[in-house]
């Protein structure tokens, strides 16, 4: 299963996430949303949250799910700058451990509270969420469509969906820009991306209205290239780590990772966008 390969790939590399993504600072393993005001990696991933929730329109009268919650940096920003009730959903105990423990050293414990479980078959009731909301999260979902369909179940009547995450940017991808794209998503333990079409398609086919998407990989391109070229660094270093013992295949994947993601980005092989819908 691929829950079963996250839940492996965040047990040996999270050390690695929290020194290279600053996590302490941001609370956030995800791209950066860069413009003019918010240049720096920590001010663009905090600013993503801002982004999104603004699209959302989020208010905080508002119920939210934050589907695939991480360490719950996103549900703390909603819960602190807009006084939302929050719900963070996450099949990792590590990560939940850590997101209860950073929401109460942030004091917003009262609106916030994460939740063991899986996105694809989710245990809330029908008509219960105003927002779903997931930041690169749902690309771990082997059947795109079948999280849609969850979330259509569980939000409420004109509730909305914002989904900031990888999509592919082409039908049909020649054998080398498969072999590349492998190279990113095995490190990273992401079974697939859904087509932006595909995406789209099944939004659709679930009857969801008002269906925008905005590409925005020009902002998040800075976040790509800073783990690009830390990759290049890192990946001798990893790999001597590997063959004396010290490291492991995994963590040096996740290097791999890193430089294939910008490279097949660069290509224009996937782009990064934002989905919306309303039910």
């Amino acid at each position: 299963m691929a829950s079963d390969k996250v839940i492996d790939f965040y047990n040996e590399c999270y050390i690695d996430y929290r020194i290279f993504w600053k996590l302490d600072k941001n609370l956030g393993i995800h791209y950066g949303f860069h413009d003019e005001k918010h240049k720096s990696h920590n001010e663009a991933v905090i600013n993503m949250n801002r982004v999104l929730a603004g699209i959302v329109k989020i208010t905080s009268k508002d119920k939210v799910l934050d589907a695939g919650c991480g360490i719950g940096g996103s549900s703390i920003w909603i819960a602190k700058n807009i006084g939302s009730s929050i719900t963070g959903l996450n099949i990792h105990d590590g990560q939940l451990k850590t997101a209860k423990d950073l929401a109460e050293r942030n004091k917003v414990g009262h609106l916030v509270k994460f939740v063991k479980g899986d996105f694809t078959n989710m245990n809330f009731p029908n008509n219960f969420f105003d927002v779903i909301w997931g930041l690169e999260s749902i690309c771990y979902a082997e059947n795109k469509k079948i999280f849609l369909s969850e979330t259509k179940r569980i939000l409420k009547k004109n509730g909305r969906i914002i989904v900031a995450d990888g999509f592919l940017n082409k039908e049909n991808l020649a054998t080398n820009e498969k072999k590349e794209m492998k190279k990113w998503l095995d490190g990273w333990a992401v079974p697939n991306l859904a087509n932006v079409t595909e995406f789209r398609k099944y939004l659709k086919e679930l009857s969801f209205k008002n269906i925008q998407f905005k590409d925005i990989k020009e902002n998040v391109m800075p976040s790509s290239v800073r783990m690009y070229r830390a990759s290049i660094h890192e990946y001798p270093i990893r790999k001597i780590l590997e063959w004396t013992g010290l490291g492991t295949k995994m963590r040096t994947d996740n290097i791999v990772s890193a430089f294939y993601q910008h490279k097949t980005l660069k290509k224009g092989l996937w782009t990064y966008g934002i989905f919306y819908a309303k039910k």
